[in-house]
């Protein structure tokens, strides 16, 4: 006599031949249990589901064990509303029937629906049981999921009133407090994680980073090692996201040497977090080796590669492996076109731009935001300025990049007054502008020349608490320098906390506008001292001045002192 436990389905046929020849007999519970994981596949299961709701005479319905593990066979051939109409049909399900159920729905990823499940069982069973660890963990992975922290805080509150939790559910209240932002909490539950394991690390050092906190995280991964703790690949890869977020080269290429040694260089993850953090720090040449070592290219890859090229000042680079034929396989996305135009539009290559918007329509891609945007700064920056406008005037929703990048295009294209009218327009009607607004703004100001104009976004500037913004400060030098006004560009100047080498040229430039040699020499000496290596921009600036007004031997002292200044002038 064959026993049930060991006979696998082959087809429905079979179970409903072992069910006519078997039910007379299996009228337990105990032997419903026997049979029931012999089922391979849904139509035997839904047969022998059938035969037993007919012939047992309501033994189903009576045992709450058949029932559970019915609807966990259904739950593992992944039939979720078959699975939750058993449960659904259970008088008094118990906390292991929640429990199976809650796994199912996680597993499922119907986040919201475990979610209110365990709702449903703080109401209707006691609350130890519904505060079982494994009950617990799984709502609280659901609650992490579907980004319901609130009802994640009841839960942590219910655990403390029936004596804490075990440190699985302890590392899941970590994770929770970290993506909703509440790193105080998570840091506290994480200090009372008794022996913490690198679940524990790894959720509060992840949290850290997500939250813009990257130097911290690199201090909880020194502690980890210091605790003797072994990283798992998440928390490497986790490490060397820190590093990009804070363009910490030199932590980034010892976390790329220890994945060398440790050869966990075929982890996507991990070789994605190292390309990444070079293209950040802008070391392409590493960021290319890192990539042409992998031995699978993905959407992802291939887009941060192009993305690097093109931030980092690379265009053809970023083109050249956009139409690579060895990628022909992979199909760009949103951010990928978005890139490539960027690509084009530095190249100022109208033709190449029309191209790559032809394959974003037949990808459908054109109705993102982030394409859009792309599109209207392309035909602007190549000075197809009518076919821009035409796009940005076809966008619903225009966002604060949008104007921004048709202010741009004006500016550009010394289409100065439309600039100005433009931006009046995002002040009443559009997004509030931002610091780029201003910055274009300032642009056209100096294209028409107009101080006044000039001044006024200045003041606007100041309202609006934009001074600290490098790029602002920058355009208002470069409108007072043109327009002579040189005692407001030094005042501007002397205001600025965060000065660059950009800054200090715009200033030393102002002083040559105005044939103020001595000024020039004088600022590029303080240059010097403040420890701001000169580029090419101010030595050319500097020695074009004093050539103008017969000073060149007084520029030649700075020039010497600047180790920037060997081999440019002797």
């Amino acid at each position: 006599m064959h026993n049930p436990a060991h006979v696998l389905f082959a087809s429905a046929a079979d179970a409903a031949a072992l069910c006519v020849q078997n039910l007379a007999r299996a009228l337990s519970a105990g032997d419903l249990l026997r049979l029931l994981p012999s089922c391979g596949t849904l139509p035997s299961l839904r047969v022998l589901h059938a035969r037993l709701l007919t012939h047992t005479q309501g033994l189903l319905l009576g045992s709450l064990r058949a029932r559970t593990k019915l609807l966990s066979c259904y739950a593992a051939l992944g039939d979720l509303a078959s699975a939750r109409m058993v449960f659904d049909g259970t008088p008094r399900p118990d906390a292991y029937s929640y429990g199976v159920m809650l796994w199912c729905l996680v597993q499922a990823e119907r986040h919201a629906e475990a979610v209110a499940l365990h709702q449903d069982m703080r109401r209707r069973r006691p609350c130890p049981e519904a505060q079982d660890d494994f009950v617990l963990s799984l709502a609280l992975k659901a609650c992490i999921r579907s980004a319901d922290y609130g009802y994640g805080t009841r839960l942590h509150c219910d655990a403390v009133k029936v004596g804490g939790a075990d440190g699985f559910v302890m590392n899941s209240l970590v994770d929770m407090y970290a993506k909703a932002g509440d790193l105080e909490c998570a840091r506290k539950v994480f200090e009372r994680i008794p022996g913490r394991n690198v679940v524990s690390w790894t959720s509060m050092l992840s949290g850290c980073v997500q939250n813009g906190f990257a130097a911290d995280g690199l201090l909880l991964f020194n502690k980890m090692r210091q605790d003797n703790v072994p990283p798992s690949e998440y928390t490497i890869a986790t490490v060397i996201t820190a590093c990009s977020a804070l363009i910490g080269l030199h932590q980034g290429r010892w976390m790329h040497g220890s994945v060398i040694k440790q050869g966990l260089m075929s982890n996507s993850f991990i070789s994605a977090a190292l390309l990444d953090m070079y293209v950040k720090c802008g070391e392409l040449e590493d960021a290319q080796c890192v990539f042409d070592e992998l031995s699978y290219i993905d959407l992802v890859l291939w887009t941060t590669m192009i993305v690097g090229y093109t931030q980092n000042g690379n265009p053809l680079d970023a083109l050249r492996l956009f139409l690579d034929k060895k990628f022909a396989n992979i199909v760009p996305n949103s951010v990928t076109i978005a890139t490539v135009l960027s690509a084009s539009a530095q190249l100022r290559d109208l033709s190449l731009g029309r191209s790559i918007h032809g394959i974003a329509v037949k990808l459908g891609l054109v109705e993102y935001t982030v394409v859009v945007n792309a599109l209207v700064d392309m035909y602007a920056k190549c000075q197809a300025v009518s076919e821009a406008n035409r796009i940005f005037g076809s966008i619903s929703n225009k966002d604060v990049v949008a104007w921004n990048s048709m202010l741009s295009g004006y500016a550009e294209n010394n289409m100065c007054n439309d600039a100005l009218m433009l931006f009046k327009q995002m002040s009443l009607k559009g997004p509030s502008p931002d610091a780029i607004s201003v910055v274009h703004a300032l642009s056209a100001s100096v294209c028409l020349g107009d101080l006044l104009i000039g001044k006024s976004f200045h003041g606007y500037a100041v309202k609006h608490a934009f001074l600290s913004n490098i790029y602002v400060s920058t355009a208002l030098l470069n409108l007072y320098n043109k327009c002579g006004d040189l005692p407001s560009a030094r005042r501007v100047f002397d205001e600025m906390n965060d000065r660059n080498s950009v800054t200090w040229c715009a200033m030393i430039g102002g002083y040559g506008m105005q044939g103020d040699s001595a000024g020039s020499i004088d600022l590029f000496g303080e240059m010097l001292k403040d420890g701001v290596h000169p580029n090419d921009v101010a030595f050319t600036s500097i020695l074009s001045t004093c050539s103008h007004t017969g000073m060149v031997t007084a520029a030649k002292s700075p020039c010497r002192k600047s180790r920037g200044g060997i081999g440019v002038y002797r």
